[in-house]
């Protein structure tokens, strides 16, 4: 249901509902949004029988009115294996990037399917994965192009046209840079995080953004709970190094941030804790600071789906669109309730 919010700083306005990919028997999850150079808005999502299947593919929709109407999904990419998460960012000369990463997390579930993967089908395709378009997302390279690392948000673009992903890299979570469009990777730093009893990272799904130029901040889901505070790191020299993480004393997974053209850093995500919802916010000095006071509630369920991803962006009148996921397959498919990529557009008054 709509939430409209009073917070004590900040208004929401004019929130609309819609979804822009439903189907029946399906799921739609882990959206990724980008406005095209002709205007356009993309919005690509993994559509799947359930949460964890080896059906996962990726689709896109589009809507030339801001959001209001959406086409039927085109289909990108689809491997024999499960293709997860959805991210698209636009370069500056107008290149379209759709990032996923390919899985076999299903095999305990899909038993008889895992025993048809061979060997080489699993160096073939686990791993993470760029395509990208030179028509505004009509059409797509052939083949995709291999990433070190990916999960959800990822990879981000800077202010010189290079691209910056991070994630986890054998035991560390590493940052590596491309200035040749994902044809060629290089680490260039270790974003120093704590690490879980197994020597491995504690650091997850995240986003990272250069809100000035050389000073970008990384946000990170740390846990596979459901609730857990989400975690930050900054650098102020274009990537090659990072502060310690450290907490916020905010709960959501994942983080998905956002300048807007006032200068103020949106930083939305999901809340996984009754009540289930869709929260945003705000730093007004670029992320050194975030104003927890007035966090705001954009979307919120009476119950339990499975659901969140929050992406968003800004709109040339003003609005905003977030686009995120609800899916009852996995939970209770017998509710009657809106699932599938889920949409809001809204207008937000800093007072």
């Amino acid at each position: 249901m709509i939430v409209p919010v009073l917070e004590k700083k900040i208004e929401v306005l004019d929130l609309k509902f819609g979804i822009a990919m439903s189907r029946p028997y399906q799921m739609y999850g882990w959206p990724g949004l980008t406005r095209a150079a002709n205007g356009d808005i993309l919005l690509a999502a993994s559509e799947r029988r359930f949460h964890c299947c080896p059906f996962g593919r990726e689709v896109l929709v589009r809507s030339t009115d801001n959001g209001r109407s959406w086409t039927l999904p085109q289909e990108i990419y689809n491997s024999e294996l499960d293709d997860r998460d959805a991210n698209l960012l636009t370069m500056p000369d107008g290149t379209v990037v759709l990032s996923w990463f390919t899985s076999t997390a299903f095999e305990p579930y899909w038993i008889e399917r895992g025993k048809r993967i061979s060997p080489e089908m699993r160096r073939e395709l686990v791993g993470a994965w760029m395509m990208t378009s030179r028509d505004n997302g009509h059409t797509w390279d052939k083949e995709p192009l291999r990433m070190p690392v990916g999960n959800h948000i990822s990879p981000s673009v800077l202010c010189d046209g290079s691209l910056l992903t991070c994630g986890a890299f054998g035991a560390d979570y590493c940052v590596f840079k491309s200035t040749d469009r994902g044809q060629s990777w290089q680490k260039i730093a270790v974003i120093p995080s704590p690490v879980k009893p197994d020597g491995r990272t504690v650091l997850n799904e995240s986003h990272l953004l250069e809100v000035a130029p050389d000073r970008i901040v990384a946000m990170f889901r740390t846990t596979e709970a459901n609730i857990a505070p989400i975690c930050q790191s900054e650098s102020n020299d274009g990537g090659h190094t990072w502060t310690p993480i450290r907490e916020l004393p905010v709960a959501g997974l994942p983080p998905q941030l956002l300048k807007l053209r006032n200068g103020v850093l949106m930083c939305s995500f999901g809340h996984r804790k009754s009540p289930y919802s869709i929260r945003a916010m705000f730093s007004h000095d670029l992320g050194r600071t975030w104003d927890t006071d007035n966090i705001v509630t954009l979307y919120q369920w009476d119950n339990e789906p499975d659901m969140g991803y929050p992406s968003t962006i800004e709109l040339d009148d003003g609005e905003l669109l977030t686009v995120f996921y609800s899916s009852w397959r996995d939970k209770a498919p017998q509710l009657k309730e809106p699932e599938g990529i889920l949409t809001i557009r809204y207008k937000l008054r800093f007072k």
